[in-house]
């Protein structure tokens, strides 16, 4: 009988039973090992998270937009005549007041057709004047005529009252009498008659001279017109401010209503915010609001009020005109690059954090709310309400004083808990 066979066919099947109960301890401890790594919440860095508070207060909601500050008078500078640009005076940003002279032009033909007037209207004057002094001759004439009958009607008044005396005495005839009786009534007729011609003369007189006055009025306008469009070859600005733009050229040649320059005011101004045609129709007239002037050493915000919207979209924003109400900073001008804001309504006593990733006004989301005791995070339903600047409201999900934390954690919303690692100090 083979011995050591035997012992060794006895030993085999305890082997195998050693490895079998070292095998199941192993898996176990992978399974106890991958267990815990399951059941252990997942950790993240404060520093890599942005965490907000819940704050309560007056929740101010803002219609943000961009824009420029525009002058509130303008004047738009236009020729009336064909001309040529003679010279060039003042050049864009310069300030200048209404009298300024911007630009001389030349128009050859214009200043023949003023001397052509001038001297129209000086012949309508000397034919005026002569027509006054032929009249007031032709009056002297009459009155003289009249001033003769009138003294050969005393003459023959007198003849006929002496003789009249004389008759009863046999001294003058009765025929004589009658003959200066008839003088003086011959004499009556003809100093009516003279009268009635002097007055007619002085009435004819007077209809020519309102004619003549018309005619020389005539000439008077078109001597104004002539002159005017000859004294407006000389641009000037019209109103104080600032030459904001100059659209000719040294030697071009104008057709009549060519856009020479703009002029606009640049202290009395106004603004312009273009706004998203959404939030648009959030904005009323009157509406409070504010501009900032980006304004270096000193207040950069000018409050103002909306005082017009303009009906017409544009690429999906809508216009809004401001009115600065406010003290303007020392860099205002006319075309400065602007931002501002309109106060559409203040929400009392509102629950707002700092704006999430990815939130929107009136919408759920699933934050993180942090415990500051444990560091353990668990996600809640948060419902938001109205969006302003990077502040949004809260309607529900969270109190004052509560963290959440506003970073993009999307992927780990599967997570009953995550572990906020704190920097160690």
């Amino acid at each position: 009988m083979d011995i050591d066979s035997t012992l060794a066919r006895s030993n085999k099947p305890t082997s195998r039973k050693k490895l079998i109960i070292g095998l199941l301890i192993i898996g176990c401890g992978l399974i106890a090992f991958a267990l815990q790594q399951w059941l252990a919440p997942h950790s993240l860095a404060a520093s890599q998270l942005q965490i907000t508070s819940v704050t309560q207060a007056d929740f101010v909601v803002k219609i943000r937009g961009f824009g420029r500050l525009k002058s509130k008078h303008q004047r738009y500078l236009t020729n009336t005549d064909t001309a040529m640009v003679e010279a060039i005076h003042v050049y864009p940003g310069t300030r200048v007041s209404k009298d300024t002279v911007i630009l001389s032009l030349v128009n050859p033909l214009q200043a023949q057709r003023l001397s052509v007037a001038r001297l129209e209207l000086a012949r309508q004057k000397a034919s005026v004047n002569e027509q006054i002094i032929n009249q007031k001759s032709q009056l002297l004439e009459r009155q003289a005529n009249l001033t003769i009958l009138k003294s050969d009607l005393e003459s023959a008044q007198l003849r006929a009252e002496a003789e009249s005396k004389l008759i009863e005495q046999g001294i003058v005839s009765s025929l004589d009498y009658k003959r200066s009786l008839l003088t003086v009534k011959q004499l009556e007729q003809r100093v009516d008659i003279e009268k009635q011609r002097l007055t007619q003369l002085a009435d004819m007189h007077h209809e020519r001279s309102k004619i003549q006055q018309e005619l020389l009025s005539q000439f008077e306008l078109n001597y104004q017109v002539q002159q005017q469009a000859f004294n407006d070859l000389q641009i000037t600005a019209g109103i104080d401010g600032m030459l904001q733009a100059l659209n000719v050229e040294l030697g071009q040649n104008l057709t009549p209503g060519t856009r020479l320059a703009v002029v606009g005011s640049d202290t009395a101004l106004k603004a312009e915010l273009s706004i998203q045609q959404s939030e648009a129709e959030k904005i009323a007239l009157n509406m409070p609001a504010k501009v900032n002037t980006f304004s270096a050493g000193e207040s950069s915000e000018v409050l103002a009020k909306v005082t017009r919207i303009d009906p017409i979209v544009s690429d999906g924003r809508v216009m809004i005109e401001l009115d600065l109400t406010g003290t303007l900073p020392a860099n205002a001008r006319p075309d400065l690059s602007i931002e501002g804001y309109v106060i559409s309504h203040i929400i009392p006593n509102a629950l707002t954090i700092n704006l999430p990733i990815k939130a929107q006004a009136n919408s759920n989301a699933m934050l993180f709310k942090l415990n500051p005791t444990t560091h353990l995070a668990h996600p809640t339903k948060i419902e938001f309400g109205t969006l302003s600047d990077n502040k949004i409201q809260l309607l529900s999900g969270a109190k004052v004083g509560e963290q959440l934390i506003i970073s993009d954690l999307s992927k780990w919303q599967h997570l009953a808990t995550i572990k906020i690692e704190q920097e160690s100090l």
